[in-house]
């Protein structure tokens, strides 16, 4: 898409492109394997009530700063909705949701839910690396000097040691809710 459309590296264009190319990825996705509630952790059913009130508050919070974004920051609203809110649904899914059930019914990966949690987490600081077309893209020509090698290996480290944060809700609750939220308001302070 970089090729095709040569977006400036502050142009909200990569935003667009990003909730497109995430939104149809994700569809396809679900539409392909339709995995049921149960198989993305989405199941309600066995959460207290305090858990429900907690993942409701938090979900309009991160929306509303979301939103508030559009106000008070308008160039940054598409971004901002594009890392706090369509990127966590779809790697939240991916990762702590079908990527997690899979671990559990592997019947040649019978582990605890901390080797899930583990593995989970490691998965998803490795994932972070098909991001680095846009760091080298955005990035670099504005920081010409940056030792790469430096970056790389710090962004692993740090986004696996969010990966072990943002899991630790999937690990305990067995739900996926509390993991989507941690990792929209991760970005959205991030970005």
């Amino acid at each position: 898409m970089w090729r095709f459309l040569h977006p400036a590296p502050d142009s909200p264009l990569w935003a667009y492109v990003e909730i497109f190319a995430f939104g149809l990825i994700g569809i396809g996705l679900l539409l392909w394997f339709r995995p049921t509630r149960e198989q993305l952790a989405l199941d309600w059913r066995t959460a207290p009530r305090w858990e429900m009130i907690v993942y409701a508050m938090s979900g309009l919070l991160t929306v509303g700063l979301v939103i508030s974004t559009y106000f008070l920051q308008p160039s940054g609203f598409v971004g901002n909705l594009s890392s706090a809110l369509v990127i966590p649904i779809f790697e939240e899914f991916l990762f702590r949701g079908s990527g997690w059930g899979q671990l559990e019914r592997s019947a040649s990966f019978k582990a605890s839910g901390f080797a899930n949690w583990l593995v989970i987490s490691f998965l998803f600081g490795l994932w972070q690396f098909g991001y680095l077309d846009l760091y080298l893209l955005k990035a670099a020509p504005a920081n010409p000097i940056t030792d790469w090698g430096v970056f790389l290996l710090m962004r692993l480290l740090t986004t696996l040691v969010i990966g072990l944060i943002v899991g630790l809700p999937r690990w305990r609750t067995g739900r996926v809710y509390g993991s989507l939220i941690l990792h929209s308001l991760i970005n959205v302070f991030g970005t």
